[in-house]
């Protein structure tokens, strides 16, 4: 043990120097007491040099494991409807179950309905699509949601604007284009647009 050369005090040697900054930082004394300890060898610890940080693979493949599995279920959750306010029903449609075929042309081009429109990991929309062949399945499970609904109720599902058809046909029938046409089980509606983008 050392002692401190001011008040006497028993310190270890390798405290001293903090001893002294520490308890007596406005002693005449201290500035000379402390450069003369710092000349003296082995006074000053020296640090044991940092060992750099390891990361192993397998770390690393969790890592990248957690990262991939919240992506995915970021997009299963979030993808297949872009609706705010249509109910969501089990898929059994248990007041009715209509089916409507839609058709679109663009320019004189048939478009593709995308399959899986108004279904997400978490929700199957009352109006969706379950395959790319332009059946909307209309599936309301309560009299509630069993009211009719319309061709724009279900570009609103699609996420898509219904804007200004060309033409329009139901059954055969010419009509004036509107988005408020009726779906009807086993009916056919045809759209024409100059310019459409699925």
């Amino acid at each position: 043990m050392d002692h401190c050369p001011i008040c006497d005090v028993a310190v270890r040697p390798e405290n001293l120097l903090r001893h002294l900054n520490d308890i007596h930082p406005r002693h005449p004394d201290t500035p000379k007491l402390v450069e003369r300890l710092k000349a003296e060898p082995g006074r000053i610890a020296t640090r044991a040099p940092s060992r750099p940080l390891r990361v192993s693979r397998w770390q690393v493949l969790i890592v990248l494991i957690v990262v991939l599995v919240g992506i995915v279920a970021y997009y299963l959750v979030t993808s297949g409807s872009h609706n705010t306010g249509y109910p969501c029903v089990s898929g059994n449609g248990l007041a009715y179950h209509w089916h409507t075929t839609l058709t679109i042309t663009s320019g004189g081009n048939q478009v593709t309905i995308p399959g899986s429109i108004g279904i997400s990991f978490t929700c199957m929309v009352v109006l969706h699509t379950h395959n790319t062949d332009g059946v909307i399945h209309i599936e309301p499970d309560t009299p509630e949601q069993a009211r009719v609904y319309s061709i724009g109720d279900f570009f609103s599902v699609w996420g898509k604007p219904f804007d200004n058809p060309t033409g329009m046909t139901v059954n055969g029938t010419p009509r004036t284009p509107s988005s408020t046409v009726g779906l009807y089980d086993r009916e056919t509606i045809a759209l024409e647009y100059a310019s459409f983008t699925p």
